[in-house]
């Protein structure tokens, strides 16, 4: 297989730091979540775990779905916690509160979930990641919370 497709390791580096400094209150600023802890809504297709290159596929979350409506489809971490309560992995539950307190302005309608495990993480970055920014810019993002899986 070719160096950069789907199946090759790739050696995919971030050259420079991508830093927007904020220009507003975090008590102004709109948040949105992204994972790559595998979570999606048991409605959704789930990751295909046994893809040989991983599943880079995108699942988008409603943010004021029920915690109880999600679930992990990860073979690359215990998430046995975040199976008990999914709000250690995936903070939907705690977002709310922090707007409620204050501390953050809002949150966006939409999370996103992903799969983490990705040995070529090309695609990731030229595909997935791109859906996601772009759908972040329309609902008016200032923040991501990232959280690994």
């Amino acid at each position: 297989m070719k160096p950069g497709g789907h199946g090759a390791l790739a050696d995919v580096r971030n050259e420079k730091l991508a830093w927007t400094p904020l220009t507003k209150p975090l008590s102004e600023c709109k948040v949105t979540l992204v994972t790559t802890g595998g979570i999606h809504l048991r409605t959704q297709e789930p990751y295909d775990v046994m893809k040989e290159d991983g599943d880079w596929s995108l699942r988008e979350i409603p943010s004021d779905s029920p915690p109880e409506s999600l679930m992990i489809t990860h073979t690359h971490y215990n998430h046995i916690d975040a199976d008990q309560d999914v709000n250690c992995m995936f903070p939907i539950e705690r977002l709310p509160e922090l707007r409620d307190q204050g501390i953050i302005g809002s949150i966006s309608d939409t999370f996103f979930g992903m799969m983490g495990w990705v040995p070529n993480p090309t695609t990731t970055v030229r595909e997935t990641i791109p859906k996601i920014v772009e759908r972040a810019q329309v609902e008016g993002v200032d923040i991501a919370l990232l959280t690994p899986g």
